[in-house]
């Protein structure tokens, strides 16, 4: 099961209470994470809802006190709305994620019968391009409502627009097109990930073989590009950004499970155990680091830390070696302090628009949050918690003494017991 939206999609069930109560205490006791991704989704994410448009508004301006208009957080943030779906069984959420996407197809997706890219996503930024990162982005969007809709439409824009994404492979694994120019670009964010977690959603969706062989082509490339270090520099073939680095290390995993072939493994260990070896003290990880090892900014992408600690609960599965669980846990024990909670130290702690919501940079740079990023965080949070309750009792029990002794997590005891 290849999906990343939600812990449904592979196969885990709603951890209940007493499933973790005698699990990791990560500054927040087990039993609150589902209630802290609740009111990530009710409370902060739906009052970026606009009704008018049918659509999630940009990043909101904490310190100003206003939210930018409806644009690309529209790719990330159903994905928030259709994992919560699966959790609670809400019908609304389940059409605003449809309201969301339908809105992203009319204002920032190519249509043009004569284009040659139909199905490409636009750059909010320079509309004249079209993105292969956003347009995986939108492939997975699709087959996940179609998938819970049954609406045969957004499995035919699923189709549409990974016609694209071969388009880019057959063009040097082109990371972007230019309208204006008619013009491929290989140099950008190369983000190969993506690419194959599309495509290997739509063959698990379909059944069709010529997606998993287009995944594989994909892999191919993307082992090419793995470092001396391990890593992967996707920015301009020069820089690691935390943006390019969970679905990479993810879609190697997924191909390694789906064809046994122990390239794609190797290739993923390598990069989780770059991640172990790079992880700050507090779990973090820099935003950007360049080929050299040198310190782009200060700057951590708090939303992109829990998307790779999902990356990591995924190689634990596939390897059992607790290593990676610890990286995920630890980079989760961070995630939860980003969150603006009652009563927090965060600065605007006493805004509405802050309350529950998470911030974008740290340190705090413009003081904006996005739907993108508490999506990250709220699917963190509940991948994290179902994966755990999914482990058998004698498992979590040697993991969670594995977890104190080795790399030094606190454990929640059962009182009563």
């Amino acid at each position: 099961m290849y999906g990343i939206i939600s812990p449904r999609d592979w196969g885990l069930a709603r951890a209940e209470a007493k499933d973790l109560q005698d699990w990791l205490n990560l500054g927040v006791a087990a039993g609150e994470w589902d209630e802290r991704g609740r009111k990530a989704t009710y409370e902060w994410l739906l009052r970026n809802w606009r009704e008018e448009k049918g659509a999630f508004a940009g990043h909101c301006r904490i310190a100003e006190g206003c939210y930018e208009q409806p644009q690309l957080t529209n790719l990330i943030a159903p994905w928030q709305c259709m994992a919560a779906y699966d959790r609670y069984g809400d019908a609304d959420l389940l059409q605003k994620a449809v309201r969301a996407a339908d809105w992203l197809h009319a204002n920032l997706v190519e249509t043009h019968p004569m284009s040659v890219v139909v199905g490409a996503v636009r750059d909010s930024w320079c509309p004249e391009e079209v993105w292969t990162k956003f347009t995986a982005e939108y492939v997975i969007l699709n087959l996940g409502l179609y998938v819970r809709t049954h609406n045969q439409e957004y499995k035919r824009r699923a189709i549409q627009s990974v016609r694209f994404l071969m388009q880019a492979e057959l063009h040097d694994h082109a990371c972007k097109f230019n309208l204006k120019e008619q013009r491929w670009i290989t140099r950008g964010w190369q983000s190969f990930g993506r690419i194959i977690e599309a495509f290997l959603y739509l063959f698990e969706v379909t059944g069709d073989h010529r997606w998993l062989g287009r995944a594989l082509a994909w892999g191919e490339y993307g082992v090419s590009l793995q470092a001396p270090d391990s890593s992967f520099y996707l920015i301009n073939e020069e820089y690691y950004n935390t943006d390019l680095a969970a679905d990479e290390l993810r879609a190697f995993v997924y191909l390694y499970e789906q064809t046994g072939l122990p390239q794609f493994l190797w290739a993923a260990q390598r990069f989780a155990d770059w991640h172990l070896r790079t992880q700050r003290d507090d779990g973090a990880w820099l935003l950007t680091v360049d080929r050299f090892g040198n310190p782009v900014s200060e700057y951590v992408g708090p939303g992109d830390v829990p998307n790779i600690a999902v990356a990591l609960l995924r190689v634990h599965r596939a390897t059992r070696e607790p290593r990676y669980l610890a990286g995920a846990l630890k980079a989760m024990r961070y995630a939860v302090g980003q969150q603006v909670v009652p009563g927090s130290e965060h600065p605007h702690a006493d805004s509405p628009d802050a309350l529950w919501g998470y911030w974008s940079w740290d340190p705090y740079y413009d003081y904006t949050m996005s739907g993108d990023q508490v999506t990250h965080y709220a699917r963190g949070l509940w991948f994290t918690i179902d994966y755990l309750a999914s482990l058998p009792a004698e498992e979590q029990a040697a993991l969670a003494e594995t977890m104190v002794e080795e790399y030094d997590l606190a454990i929640i005891r059962d009182e009563a017991a």
